[in-house]
């Protein structure tokens, strides 16, 4: 893909971004972050910092370091901005480090009793500093999400989300995959909360299928910041 390519096709990505926020502020009224944002209700932003090691198969890791910011524009809408602003890379046959994609989201929740409901939409640059830390493609990606409180303490979340390719390097494998992930949530005292995620993947341009479970540990300093 030539410059001139590239450059109108960020363009449009960031113009679906500003289109998804300024219908979020007029309607004046959200894949795991929508979980975090239920349950501490009442916060109207948030930024996390986020520090994780993901093991890869068949050997290797990724540390990463994750900026994300939270919005809530209402009661019912937000918007979620997140980049890993540092990725370091590991593998038998190599290693790099750098940046990778930029996110952005605009989700809708609201409750009914003990349940929750709701819907987001996601947008990805593929602006990672390397190919290794990003997909190379721009991403266009919707999931719905169903969430039960079972008490002050627990809830527990069910995501479905359908990632699709659009665009980016021609150079690149364009993908569509289907994920389903489960959320259980534990609040705990001195603002600590304990999250995990069970999550399965369908890839849809062939019968690729895998796991990924994750367990991190969320320290809430206040309303507005937490690690």
């Amino acid at each position: 893909m030539d410059c001139a390519s590239v450059t109108s096709f960020k363009r449009t990505l960031f113009a679906v971004m500003a289109m998804i926020v300024v219908v979020g502020l007029l309607c004046q009224e959200a894949e795991a972050q929508a979980v975090r944002s239920a349950s501490f209700t009442g916060m109207d932003s948030r930024a996390d910092l986020i520090v994780k090691r993901v093991r890869l198969r068949p050997a290797g890791h990724a540390d990463n370091l994750i900026l994300k910011y939270d919005q809530k524009l209402t009661p019912s809408f937000a918007i979620n901005l997140e980049l890993p602003a540092h990725i370091h890379l590991v593998t038998p046959w190599f290693s790099t480090s750098g940046h990778g994609d930029f996110f952005a989201r605009a989700r809708w929740i609201v409750s009914q009793g003990a349940w929750m409901q709701g819907a987001a939409v996601e947008v990805v640059l593929p602006v990672a500093s390397e190919d290794a830390l990003g997909t190379g493609r721009g991403q266009l990606n919707a999931s719905g999400i169903l969430i039960r409180v079972f008490s002050p303490s627990f809830l527990t979340a069910v995501v479905l989300k359908q990632v699709t390719s659009v665009g980016g390097d021609a150079g690149r494998e364009a993908f569509s995959n289907t994920e389903v992930r489960v959320i259980p949530e534990w609040l705990m005292a001195d603002g600590y909360a304990m999250m995990g995620e069970l999550r399965h993947t369908m890839e849809h341009r062939s019968d690729k299928r895998w796991q990924r479970a994750e367990a991190p540990l969320i320290k809430r300093f206040d309303r507005n910041w937490a690690v």
